[in-house]
């Protein structure tokens, strides 16, 4: 009889859910709604539990052949827990627990973090999948997982994969979100990004529209050659070699995956990340190549279809 897991990522906006056949986790069906607002500590697993429901009647697929639900949140995670969500009305709450309550006992949960899981969907969406990857998300901030032995790196409080957040220049005026100063994220992130933009404008001709300032903007013109807007980029492709030259040291991985929305850029950026990098990167490191993420939206709901998975085939190693 066949099986089926549902891969859910729930985000601050909206929540994706996705229904896949559990031995080759593909793709079925999927739906996107917008996050509850209220009572988060309850209404988020309800409405969960109800699109669940709805999409699995719609493929006529009974509750009790879904085995595991896979959860991706925003948020630091460890065994389940969650002590402070910034994305979330949440605080010192079990996921796992909270699910247990509404889905049958023997429906599997598995949780983690969002970042960490889009680079599990990312990497296992590969034609042959890496035992060891890092996961670069480039948007809004920068976030990012990393796969060691095929499985997510947590850590011990949840903080694994926070790349964004590693210190990598010396920053006297400007403080991070995380409240630190020099982040990655802070030349790599949307607003970095942009501020920049604007700071070298001031003093150098460009061909940049600043009233309708955007990152796609900035990366359109660079391409087209402008000074301004190929400084701004190549600034922020050497720190992203600056960081992976230090995770290269750290975790080792095969390959290191770009995604998020300024990847769209495209091999423009990978060229110049790499061209960096190689300069950057200590021994035969230098040689770990760089590729775009090619999943999209759906990297959360495929990395967490896969945590649950995996998860169930370590309890049945366990119980054998």
């Amino acid at each position: 009889m066949k099986k089926y897991i549902a891969g859910v990522d729930i985000g601050g906006t909206n929540i994706k859910i996705g229904i896949f056949d559990s031995e080759k986790i593909e793709l079925i069906d999927k739906v996107e709604f917008k996050t509850p607002k209220r009572d988060q500590n309850q209404s988020i697993f309800i409405h969960v539990k109800k699109e669940i429901e709805s999409i699995i009647k719609s493929l006529k697929i009974k509750m009790e052949d879904l085995i595991g639900i896979g959860v991706a949140v925003p948020c630091p995670i460890k065994n389940g827990y969650v002590f402070a969500c910034p994305n979330l009305d949440w605080s010192n709450i079990d996921i796992v627990k909270e699910l247990h309550k509404i889905f049958p006992s023997d429906v599997k949960v598995a949780v983690s973090n969002d970042a960490s899981l889009a680079a599990l969907g990312e990497n296992e969406s590969l034609e042959i999948p890496y035992k060891n990857a890092v996961l670069i998300t480039l948007g809004t901030g920068v976030g990012g997982g990393v796969v060691i032995d095929g499985n997510i790196h947590e850590g011990s409080m949840g903080y694994g994969g926070e790349i964004g957040h590693m210190r990598v220049y010396e920053e006297k005026e400007l403080t991070c979100g995380c409240g630190s100063r020099g982040c990655l994220e802070q030349i790599c992130g949307t607003h970095g990004i942009l501020e920049y933009t604007k700071q070298l404008a001031k003093k150098n001709k460009t061909t940049i529209d600043l009233n309708k300032l955007s990152v796609k903007a900035v990366f359109d013109a660079a391409k087209d050659g402008d000074n301004v807007a190929n400084q701004v980029i190549d600034r922020v492709a050497k720190y992203l070699a600056i960081s992976s030259s230090i995770l290269a040291m750290i975790v080792d991985p095969e390959i290191f995956i770009i995604g998020g929305g300024v990847s769209k850029a495209g091999s423009f950026l990978i060229d110049k990340i790499e061209k960096y990098y190689k300069t950057e990167a200590r021994f035969s490191s230098g040689n770990i190549p760089f590729i775009l993420a090619n999943t999209g939206n759906d990297a959360g709901i495929i990395g967490a279809a896969h945590l649950v998975k995996n998860t169930i085939k370590r309890n049945e190693k366990t119980d054998a």
